[in-house]
């Protein structure tokens, strides 16, 4: 939790004007959605071979070690002269979540069923630090320009990195049979039993748990092509300032942390699958708002996109983990990401034809109609493990 207080802080400090600073750096619309899109493609690979990494040799060797590595990687982005090298960090990045199964599989070893709702919000609560993210971002901005602002920004978010990873070395493995080496050779070599067990081990989960895959992985596909775009319709379309777009993104994150607490508790006492269903509805109604939206209707978007982060974020993983034998939870958090990934990819790159060469605004409207689609099907073939 204490990592997460501080890695969170460092995640948001550049990605308040992420997408900005790329393009100063020279990069087109196009360019910015195809290095998030090998960013995406590079992770999703990684993703099965952590899993299987995770649930063979255990999980805190994996966590420190990339940890360390993220520290190296935003150094890169800090002295970066072009958008090339931009490319070069965020492939790396995309690297080292080789952890990303170990870190969500230690949580859910961590979290008794009764309280994971409650226990997932708490990991997020702690994230309250990134409040103050856009604020130093804006600070930046206003006293060293976007471009100097940023190098700042991504200086202070490496030594967070290596702070964390200072405090990580002190995590308990969770695994009984963790392992106290670990070998890049081994990875390559177990990698294509990596991914064949990532892929059987569908057929030892409840079917629920494939339903939950196929509702939610299409909605990811179109949340992951809008995300870079905001900041640029914002700016470029809707004529919001960029410090006052820091202002929104403050309003964002502080109704997202009220609101944490008494969704996982909520979700814990009245179950995920209604939460889900709220969320993909929220979306919707944000993204209309957001369109064309004033000043006004993207406070109403901000406030309503976090209500629904808040549920989706601790109802999706409860009820994942619910679903989820202990033995498998890192094939399966593996091969969730990497279909995460690999679709992300293909949306990031789709993104950026439909934002430059048809219209700004047609990945928003492709977002607002699978929502509404989403929130459907979550009704119909969602199901609880007590509905089993």
């Amino acid at each position: 939790m204490i990592v997460w207080a501080v890695g969170d802080f460092a995640f948001f400090l550049p990605d308040t004007y992420y997408s900005l600073y790329v393009e100063s750096l020279g990069a087109s619309a196009f360019f910015l959605g195809t290095i998030l899109s090998a960013s995406s493609f590079v992770m999703a690979f990684l993703q099965l071979a952590g899993g299987y990494w995770a649930d063979k040799h255990g999980r805190k060797l994996l966590i420190v070690g990339m940890n360390f590595g993220k520290s190296l990687i935003f150094l890169i982005f800090a002295t970066a002269p072009t958008w090339h090298f931009v490319l070069v960090g965020e492939v790396l990045l995309g690297i080292s979540t080789i952890s990303q199964p170990a870190l969500t599989a230690i949580l859910a070893d961590s979290l008794p069923p009764d309280k994971r709702g409650l226990g997932y919000s708490l990991t997020m609560a702690v994230g309250a630090t990134s409040i103050v993210s856009p604020v130093v971002a804006g600070f930046l901005y206003l006293n060293y320009n976007l471009v100097n602002g940023m190098r700042i920004a991504y200086a202070i978010v490496s030594g967070c990195w290596f702070a964390t990873g200072l405090v990580l070395m002190k995590l308990t493995e969770t695994l009984p049979h963790g392992s106290l080496k670990i070998s890049i050779k081994d990875v390559i070599k177990h990698y294509p039993n990596a991914v064949r067990q990532c892929v059987t081990v569908w057929k030892l989960v409840p079917k629920p748990m494939l339903n939950l895959l196929l509702v939610f992985t299409p909605s990811m596909f179109f949340v992951r092509m809008c995300l870079p775009y905001y900041v640029l319709y914002a700016n470029h379309v809707l004529q919001i300032e960029e410090f006052h777009w820091a202002l929104l993104q403050i309003w964002h994150s502080t109704v997202f942390y009220i609101s944490l607490l008494p969704i996982g508790r909520l979700i814990d006492i009245f179950g995920r699958k209604k939460p889900l269903m709220l969320s993909s509805l929220f979306f919707a109604a944000g993204i209309a708002l957001f369109l064309h939206g004033t000043i006004v209707d993207l406070y109403l978007f901000f406030a309503l996109s976090a209500v629904g982060n808040a549920m989706i974020f601790t109802a999706y993983p409860s009820l994942q983990a619910d679903l989820t034998p202990a033995e498998y939870r890192g094939k399966i958090m593996g091969f969730t990401n990497f279909l995460d990934c690999i679709l992300g990819s293909g949306a990031l790159l789709l993104s950026g034809l439909l934002y430059e060469n048809i219209s700004p605004t047609t990945p928003f409207l492709l977002q607002l109609i699978v929502m509404a689609i989403t929130a459907m099907t979550t009704f119909l073939f969602i199901k609880e493990k007590q509905d089993e």
